[in-house]
């Protein structure tokens, strides 16, 4: 009778260490249909594949394994779940991650397909730290928010001045609104990148605000008005 009980603590506990699936059962979860935006987490910085345009891009080259997907929030995460370490929304347990050539990895990195571009990184400390873009960007449209229809194209020495100044904004990492039911006056900034890849940010003229990340200037609104009103 005692060798029974002590088998079925062993498979018990083989059971629980092999991922957070077994105790998410116990738990209940998923506890309904959940729509989870397409992230993953590596080294502390979340990363979201939502960001990024590059249908007509190659699929990019990759660098070093960054590890792998240790947990997939997709049929076994709760609602309320917050995302760790190693874990992905719709990548399968088990999928390396890799470097992107030619970026840092706190900027982008490849997992099942496609790429993941940074959505938070705790360790920036401007924009040019969040963004590996510096002297790769080839031109910086603006769209409506509304329909994404184009509003204009910065031309050279616009996009110099507006690259100087972004990549020097302090990042806050959470910007609000003040007022959030005032958000009409908003535009996407679209940077297009050598590689073809083209990723986009919001900016809220009225309250100044880039990307929910970022407070802008006088400077960067003005070229953003600027080319809205042509």
């Amino acid at each position: 009778m005692k060798k029974k009980w002590l088998l079925a603590l062993i498979l018990s506990m083989s059971s629980l260490s092999a991922g957070c699936s077994f105790w998410d059962g116990i738990r209940g979860c998923p506890d309904g249909q959940i729509d989870w935006a397409d992230v993953l987490m590596m080294n502390d910085i979340k990363y979201s594949s939502g960001m990024i345009h590059n249908e007509d891009a190659p699929v990019p080259e990759t660098g070093d394994s960054l590890g792998n997907v240790s947990y997939m929030l997709d049929g076994h995460a709760c609602s309320s779940h917050k995302l760790k370490n190693g874990e992905a929304s719709y990548v399968s347990v088990g999928t390396q991650v890799y470097e992107v050539e030619g970026y840092k990895p706190e900027f982008r990195v490849f997992a099942d397909g496609r790429v993941f571009q940074v959505v938070n990184n705790p360790n920036a400390e401007t924009l040019g730290d969040l963004a590996d873009i510096e002297g790769k960007v080839t031109k910086i449209s603006i769209r409506s928010d509304e329909d994404d229809s184009f509003l204009g194209e910065m031309d050279p020495e616009q996009t110099k001045e507006f690259l100087k100044e972004y990549l020097s904004l302090p990042y806050e990492g959470d910007t609000d609104p003040e007022n959030e039911s005032n958000r009409h006056n908003r535009v996407f900034i679209y940077f297009q990148l050598e590689d073809g890849s083209t990723f986009h940010t919001i900016y809220l003229l009225d309250e100044n605000i880039i990307g929910y990340e970022a407070y802008g200037n006088e400077k960067m609104k003005r070229i953003i008005e600027s080319v809205v009103k042509e």
